[in-house]
């Protein structure tokens, strides 16, 4: 009976060091053009413990020279954090608030990640949150939105099928998230299908022009 009353005791100990506060999501994503003045990746911060003082630390930031980044916690915003930025703030039992990343792309294309681990400061337990977000040449953003062009699936993964409908061949491009033309097909009819399995990864544009119409469509490619 000793026993299992220690046990029970152990398992609800253990419940309460790890669920002091959740994150949804715990990886924020974002896209836009490199132009755009903020790009903003957020993820909500729940208190679901009995902790209310909380701590964070950038361990890690991965961006492109010439962006900067900023992170705000439910309650302050710091400019042009870097690795090793700590700060904290509190909130109470049941409460919620936003954890978010703001990028700056200052017109320069690429990839930016940053991690924070959060920790409650009473239970020492922690958990990490990721701001990931992508920055398209304004290049190759979408100038005009065609409700006839469709494509599917989105996420694709080895095919993507596209429908839209010509009179004469046009010529179909697909680039990267730098801007830069990976594949070219030739579309004629109502439906073309698109071979991805050479394609790492990642965000792509497909674009095109049909005489004084230009579309451009972001997709994603995941395995």
């Amino acid at each position: 009976m000793k026993k299992l009353l220690l046990l029970i005791g152990l398992i609800l100990s253990l419940n309460g060091a790890f669920a002091q506060f959740e994150l949804n999501p715990k990886v924020a994503k974002n896209q836009a053009t490199s132009n755009k003045f903020l790009i903003e990746a957020k993820s909500v911060f729940t208190n679901s413990g009995s902790d209310s003082v909380f701590e964070w630390e950038v361990i890690e930031v991965n961006i492109p020279s010439g962006w900067n980044f900023s992170l705000c916690d439910p309650f302050n915003c710091l400019d042009n954090v870097t690795v090793g930025r700590r700060s904290g703030f509190t909130l109470g039992k049941n409460k919620s608030g936003e954890m978010r990343g703001d990028f700056t792309a200052n017109s320069i294309p690429g990839n930016g990640t940053v991690r924070v681990i959060i920790t409650a400061k009473n239970s020492d337990f922690s958990d990490t949150v990721t701001f990931i977000v992508s920055a398209w040449p304004v290049s190759v953003k979408e100038t005009v939105k065609n409700n006839e062009f469709s494509m599917f699936p989105n996420p694709a993964k080895e095919r993507l099928s596209i429908r839209y409908s010509v009179k004469e061949p046009i010529a179909i491009s697909i680039y990267n998230i730098l801007g830069v033309r990976v594949k070219t097909i030739i579309h004629s009819g109502n439906e073309s299908e698109i071979n991805l399995g050479d394609l790492q990864n990642g965000i792509y544009f497909i674009r095109f022009k049909d005489g004084n119409t230009t579309v451009s469509k972001s997709f994603t490619k995941n395995e």
